[in-house]
Parts: structure tokens; sequence; C-alpha cells
């Protein structure tokens, strides 16, 4: 008789241990569902709080002309387009003829968008991965940046 409760009682503990492992795995599999679903509303709401959709783009502007304040007004237009602009300066010479953008990372679509958004034709891309920069794209300033949508933007 003795073996017949010992018996029980020990398929009770492996029922009571099966009913426990659903619970965890029924429980991780919820949660798992959930922590998705925060990561979607959070971006979601992150991208109708700053209206920047762009923001996963972060560039240097360098003025390569020579004229003061260039890099400031394409700052300010890039940044008003949602491109985050983490650094503004001169470039190391200042006859530079075109404006260039320098894909710093490898992401052709990114500096497609930034080309895009400054009217700058394809051609006009580069590409010099330098992961040590902690950017993705560099633009150049060139001579040519009246012709550019910073400033033709700015006659309409």
């Amino acid at each position: 008789m003795s073996k017949n409760i010992f018996n029980y009682i020990l398929n009770g503990i492996i029922i009571l241990f099966l009913v426990f492992v659903i619970y965890l795995g029924f429980s991780f599999l919820n949660n798992s569902l959930k922590s998705d679903k925060k990561t979607d509303v959070i971006s979601d709401t992150a991208k109708t709080l700053t209206n920047q959709p762009n923001l996963s783009i972060q560039l240097e502007v360098q003025n390569g002309t020579g004229e003061k304040g260039i890099a400031a007004v394409f700052t300010e237009y890039l940044r008003k387009n949602g491109v985050d602009v983490v650094e503004s300066g001169n470039f190391n010479t200042e006859d530079e003829e075109r404006t260039l953008l320098i894909d710093r990372i490898g992401d052709n679509a990114k500096a497609k968008r930034v080309a895009s958004i400054l009217g700058l034709n394809n051609r006009n891309i580069i590409q010099q991965i330098n992961n040590s920069l902690y950017l993705d794209i560099t633009v150049v300033i060139g001579k040519d940046f009246k012709e550019l949508k910073p400033f033709t933007d700015q006659r309409k």
C-alpha cells in the first residue's frame, strides 16, 4: 500500500511540474508578444511627437566654399527636413567646385535620401566608409550651393 501512495505522490508532483512548465511557456510567449507591441507604439509615438521621421540619418555639414555662414544655412535646412546634423564646420579646403555627399557607412539609401532633400544628383554621392566618425554621411558644400534646395527654397 505504501508503494501505491508513493506512486500517487510522484504522479502528482509530475503533473504539478508539467502545469508549471506550461504556465512559464505561456507567460514567456505572452510577454514576448507584448514587448514587440510596446516597441511599435513607442516608435510611432516618437515619430508623432517629433514629426521628424529621418532622425536615423546622422550627418555632418562641412563648408568647402570659403564663404561664411553656408554650413549654418545647410544645417538649419536639413534639421527642418528631419535630418540629425551632429556637427558643422569648415572643410579642409575652400575650393570645392561641387557639393558632395560622402557615405560613411555604406548605406546608399540614406545618402540618396539626403541627396533628394538637398536637390543633389545621385552622382554627387561617393562612398568612403569610416566607422570611427560615428555618423552616416558627410555633406561637403561646394561652390554650386546656390543651385541647391537650401537656397532655391528660400527664394520662393
